[in-house]
């Protein structure tokens, strides 16, 4: 049940973008990445031909808590965020002590959001800094504050951490019936020492329950035929001891990140204040954004995840190197890595993306990896010459399906998943002529359908789309409407930009269009729903509302605005990026998608509705306004078809059973999201449990029949999922044909 997030190999790649929709906050991966300095990390030479040598317990609870000075170049960038932010972001403020208090606020929320590391003491002796995080009267950031409170965390983490190597030599009373708050967002700091260490100890015994309970669904599982029995049996001595490991790991992580990486998450908290969606952005984050971007990277394409300590192989990813290579396989252990021509370096216990890093490279170079092979304990080198690899899951893609309409003829629809809205900018700038586009790739897919047969109608599938590039989204809409109108973008200024994709008359597509999202959908995915809805182009089908995000962010490299300083002996390259929000978008129609998104014309009843989910829940968004509306055309009445397609498929969801079941399933997922309290004894747990798998069975269910990234064609069966309904019918896309069908016979009358 418990899933670790895995890494794709990546490679150094860098580029400046500019009017970007980042994805709702829900969405985006964690702002700081720990990433250990090659003088904080040990580096130790492995015979590759001996075992390997894990530290012990003692030994990584002995890892040094480092103690951070700021540097001038910190206090620099520091100063360059607050600058970029007061005189640029769309919200333009001073650092005033309000604010400085919601910084202050932030920072501890990032740092502990449950409330269990830091005492009320701690946070006593804090509050004095709370209004001066920015000292005006010297235009600087309180720096020493960001570095003196994370040091108190990484204190208080290795207190929890021998807490529970100590805690973990005692027998455990699973017959206590006692339990624990879920989230403790809103909760108060434990007052007491005692009062902390209590809370500890429910959150051990509620791991050490999970693993029970774990236990005993697996051992059914083997018993029945439905799981292959574990290769290696542990014994409790040795599971417990895995346990302590994986505490102490955590807190010898957190001693590894640099004072730069601290800063990242200090300077973070400071642009959330802002927006949800500003953030500042370390060198290494900013390569992943790119990376998500690009659609592309170099290195071995190979998915990684961190397991006991190892840097394990998820998968290989096929036609990268490593695949032709052929000796790299699922399940190997890394226990090195090699530069050409270098000594290889231990990466036992190292942090997964400072593995990742070191696995980077430019393409045509070798990287060494000293490989454990599944059951073995003798490492055997495997060299990979880096190549580039394509990340193809974000990619645009169709199906084309035919459906039969009155009097035995039949129509052709085009269905059309995107997961993202993507552009290489690089490429595009440098006019490379195979430089990955949403549009690009959308128009090949619209004219490869076109040359093959008759195309009646399209479906777009926007579910899940997080959004991306907002010039993509301009000129996507473009292909579905002739006058070009498509955005309106308002700047911090209140001057408003009136956006229209020049090209729309080269690619006009005029067929009936069905746009699909879901609560994911924002972004760049609303501005083209919300376009087309509002020309009367498309009928929007899906769940009742989109994400609501409409705000605009611009990635600022700041080594670039710093190095016009022309400051001496200063390295430029460790300054990073700043993401932030620089505009608002709004509908041709002058409304805005901020907090209210785009209502469906079809909604069907979903399980979204019973998450907290919407740029409405996250904390300092931006208002809903509106301004005046473009002039722009309508093509059709839509809404004058909406009555007949609308009783034509609520006959038909009616009637049909798996829609009767899901509409169940979202009632019986409702009452288990209401739960607040997890029970800690093992007759409460057992129950717990039972409800828990059916809301868990639910929710794998609704994403894999009812988004694109798991369908019906590469949709992969889980072991744990063998016991379960492993139908992978998209029984919503299904039903957004049934109305294609309708509406194409409608306009046909």
């Amino acid at each position: 049940m418990k899933k670790t997030m895995a890494w794709i190999f990546v490679l150094l790649l860098f580029g400046s973008y500019t009017n970007l929709f980042s994805q709702p906050a829900e969405a985006l991966p964690p702002v700081v990445k720990p990433l250990p300095p090659a003088e904080q990390q040990p580096m130790k030479v492995v015979d590759n031909t001996s075992s390997e040598r894990k530290l012990t317990v003692e030994e990584i609870l002995a890892t040094p808590i480092p103690r951070y000075t700021p540097t001038r170049s910190q206090y620099i960038l520091a100063n360059s965020c607050v600058d970029f932010l007061r005189r640029f972001h769309y919200k333009a403020q001073s650092i005033t002590p309000a604010i400085s208090s919601q910084w202050f606020k932030e920072y501890l929320r990032l740092l502990d959001s449950q409330h269990i590391l830091f005492l009320q003491s701690d946070i006593d002796e804090f509050i004095s800094y709370e209004t001066v995080l920015w000292m005006p009267d010297r235009r600087m950031v309180n720096l020493p504050f960001a570095f003196k409170v994370y040091a108190r965390s990484l204190e208080r983490l290795k207190e929890r951490s021998q807490f529970v190597v100590d805690e973990l030599k005692k027998p455990m009373d699973f017959t206590v019936k006692e339990s624990i708050v879920l989230d403790r967002k809103d909760a108060q700091p434990p007052k007491t020492v005692e009062e902390q260490r209590d809370l500890w100890r429910k959150y051990l015994k509620n791991d050490l329950l999970q693993d029970l309970i774990d236990k005993e669904v697996d051992d059914a599982k083997i018993a029945a035929g439905k799981k292959k029995p574990p290769k290696e049996v542990k014994t409790e001595e040795e599971k417990l001891e895995e346990k302590a490991r994986m505490y102490a790991r955590g807190f010898m992580r957190r001693c590894e990140m640099e004072a730069g990486e601290v800063l990242e998450f200090f300077l973070s908290a400071l642009c959330g204040v802002f927006d949800p969606h500003s953030s500042y952005m370390a060198p290494r984050t900013k390569e992943d954004f790119d990376i998500d971007m690009r659609l592309s990277l170099q290195g071995i394409g190979a998915t990684l995840t961190t397991k006991d300590g190892y840097t394990t192989i998820v998968e290989v990813v096929p036609g990268g190197p490593a695949d032709k290579d052929g000796r790299l396989k699922k399940d190997d252990r890394i226990i090195a890595v090699a530069q050409d021509g270098k000594e290889p370096v231990d990466v036992i216990e190292m942090p997964l993306n400072r593995v990742v890093s070191m696995i980077r490279g430019p393409k045509g170079t070798k990287v060494h990896l000293t490989v454990l092979e599944e059951g073995s304990r003798t490492g055997n080198i495997i060299t990979i010459v880096r190549d580039e690899v394509k990340l193809t899951e974000s990619e645009a893609k169709s199906e084309m399906r035919t459906i039969p309409i009155e009097g035995g003829k039949e129509a052709h629809v085009l269905i059309m998943h995107l997961p993202s809205f993507y552009c290489d900018f690089e490429g595009k700038y440098k006019r490379k002529p195979d430089y990955k586009s949403t549009t690009r790739d959308m128009l090949a897919l619209l004219q490869k359908a076109e040359s093959e047969g008759s195309l009646d109608g399209i479906i777009m599938d926007l579910r899940s789309n997080g959004g991306g590039a907002l010039d993509e989204a301009i000129s996507l809409a473009g292909l579905f409407v002739e006058d070009g109108a498509v955005v309106q973008v308002r700047n911090a200024n209140g001057t408003i930009d009136k956006r229209y994709d020049k090209q729309s008359e080269s690619h006009h597509y005029t067929q009936p269009l069905i746009v699909m999202v879901d609560r994911f959908s924002a972004s760049a995915s609303e501005i083209v729903a919300a376009t087309l809805q509002d020309h009367k182009r498309a009928l929007i089908v899906g769940d009742r509302i989109t994400h609501g995000k409409g705000t605009v962010q611009n990635v600022f490299d700041l080594s670039r605005v710093i190095s016009g300083r022309q400051l001496p002996n200063i390295n430029k390259k460790e300054f990073g990026s700043i993401k932030m929000t620089i505009a608002k978008f709004y509908r041709i129609n002058g409304g805005s998608t901020q907090v209210e998104g785009v209502k469906s014309d079809i909604a069907f009843e979903s399980i979204t509705d019973k998450m907290e989910l919407g740029e409405a829940r996250l904390p300092h968004v931006l208002p809903w306004d509106e301004i005046p509306a473009m002039n722009y055309k309508e093509y059709q009445d839509v809404e004058a078809l909406l009555p007949t397609l609308k009783a034509a498929s609520e006959k038909r969801c009616a009637e049909n059973g798996e829609f009767q079941t899901y509409h169940k399933e979202i009632e019986l997922y409702g009452k288990f999201h209401e739960i607040k309290e997890l029970p800690l004894d093992l007759e409460g747990r057992r129950a717990f449990r039972k409800q828990q798998d059916e809301a868990e069975k639910i929710i794998k269910q609704f994403r894999r029949k009812s988004t694109k990234k798991n369908s019906r064609k590469t949709a992969k069966k889980d072991e744990d999922d063998e016991d379960e309904d492993n139908s992978n019918n998209d029984f919503i896309l299904d039903e957004t044909v049934n109305i294609m069908a309708d509406y194409i016979r409608e306009i046909r009358k």
